[in-house]
């Protein structure tokens, strides 16, 4: 008698689909709800609410990477799956530049309007020792549609010093955080909590 085969899978297996079963799901929901969940670590962690766009400096953002830069976040692993164009996540970040602000890119850091962004230094390589790219240093004219972003913890961020411009049809609302926490620093033994919505996101 012939034995039917069966396929097992240990805990160890199941429990990573699972968590990513039930973060699609979560994402699903908070997106029907008009929330968006951050998970990166150059912006603050946790819940955020979209609202309509006003374009301003400062103000933080969902938006959509080009095809080319979330084929690199993809492969690198540093973007999950998402439904953006490209098949990647959205994004959280804060407008650095707008169209007609002249900003400065070198290996020291990133410059609008002839004012130094503290910390902006460049990465040379990721935290996986990989080269890193980065958009053309000098100093260039934000084009008409175009908007160059920030991560607020510039030390962790992968943003337009790196993969550059965004256009702005890739922008899809303003993000105001609801629930949210720093990341501790190296050191430090507890993560700064934040309930307040008060940040000025462009509503």
């Amino acid at each position: 008698m012939r034995k039917r085969a069966t396929l097992s899978f240990s805990p160890h297996r199941r429990w990573p689909l699972l968590l990513t079963a039930l973060s699609a799901g979560v994402a699903v929901l908070a997106n029907t709800l008009g929330l968006r969940i951050n998970t990166t670590a150059s912006m603050p962690i946790g819940l955020y609410r979209v609202v309509q766009l006003r374009l301003k400096r400062g103000a933080w953002v969902v938006f959509c990477l080009p095809e080319e830069a979330a084929h690199v976040g993809l492969e690198r692993a540093y973007l999950r799956r998402g439904p953006c164009p490209g098949g990647s996540q959205e994004l959280i970040k804060e407008i650095a530049a707008l169209p007609g602000d002249r900003v400065t890119l070198s290996p020291s850091g990133l410059t609008v309007n002839g004012s130094a962004i503290p910390g902006a230094a460049l990465h040379t390589v990721d935290r996986a020792r990989r080269m890193l790219a980065h958009a053309p240093f000098g100093e260039k004219v934000v084009s008409p549609g175009e908007l160059w972003v920030l991560g607020v913890d510039h030390r962790m961020s992968w943003d337009s010093r790196y993969f550059g411009p965004v256009p702005v049809d890739r922008v899809r609302a303003a993000a105001i955080p609801l629930l949210t926490f720093d990341p501790p620093l190296p050191g430090t033994e507890a993560a700064d909590v934040k309930t307040s919505p008060e940040r000025n996101s462009g509503q």
